[in-house]
């Protein structure tokens, strides 16, 4: 009776154990496709099948908050299909992007890279020469009275509010709106590609800095060179739409 008392125990120790680790991490990702063959580029080698998808700019807006597009990056989708009792060690820095007949090659960044070069775009600025602007302010004066009991002259302050509207630039900086930085932060790591080993179909993005110098219609390469094989896929540029 105390044996299995222990083993009963001990199994809800660690089934208290597993739930606690799956609610305070969670992995990121988005739901993969189908198919592989569902991505514009997909390529299959012994260990898994893999397809990406380089996300138009449009399509960026509606699944960001933050403008990634603004902030000079761009999105591929990646799903990833292990192959029947096989499992694939996903890694970020196995990804490389190259463009203009490999050039120019970029690696992916993470959340909190792109979170930072996003919030630097939203400082403070000087205000631009049309821009309609409001002020207001508080007044502190003196103003001469006639004391009803004594008949002598004394000075009153007033305290008052003042407002206005002006059209050109002040002269000083207006503070931009900045982002919600944690906000940003969370949502793109969300929704990033898993990192580690997986043995079921995983999918999510991968965030690019925008080669210089891209020439509009020239197809990306997406290649991954990790322990699972190398693998090279042509994507079509859709940017422009």
């Amino acid at each position: 009776m105390t044996v299995t008392r222990a083993r009963c125990l001990n199994t809800a120790v660690a089934l208290v154990a597993s739930i606690a680790g799956m609610s305070s991490g969670g992995s990121p990702g988005v739901r993969p496709r189908a198919f592989a063959a569902d991505y514009p580029a997909h390529q299959s080698v012994a260990a898994f099948t893999i397809g990406a998808a380089l996300i138009p700019r449009g399509e960026v807006r509606k699944i960001f908050a933050a403008d990634l597009n603004g902030g000079g990056y761009i999105v591929i989708e990646v799903g990833i299909f292990p192959a029947q009792g096989r499992d694939v060690d996903l890694s970020p820095g196995d990804f490389m992007l190259l463009t203009d007949a490999g050039r120019v090659a970029t690696r992916p960044v993470d959340a909190d890279a792109v979170t930072g070069a996003i919030s630097r775009e939203h400082r403070t600025s000087p205000a631009k020469q049309s821009d309609i602007y409001t002020t207001t302010g508080v007044t502190i004066s003196r103003v001469p009275t006639i004391d009803p009991v004594t008949g002598r002259q004394t000075h009153t302050t007033v305290i008052g509010t003042e407002e206005g509207v002006g059209n050109g630039a002040p002269q000083y900086p207006v503070p931009a709106a900045g982002p919600n930085v944690g906000a940003i932060e969370q949502e793109l790591w969300s929704k990033s590609l898993p990192d580690g080993k997986t043995a079921v179909p995983v999918a999510g993005y991968l965030y690019f800095p925008k080669p210089s110098g891209k020439a509009n219609g020239v197809a990306w390469e997406l290649t991954m060179d990790g322990a699972g094989g190398r693998v090279k896929l042509t994507l079509p540029d859709t940017q422009k739409h």
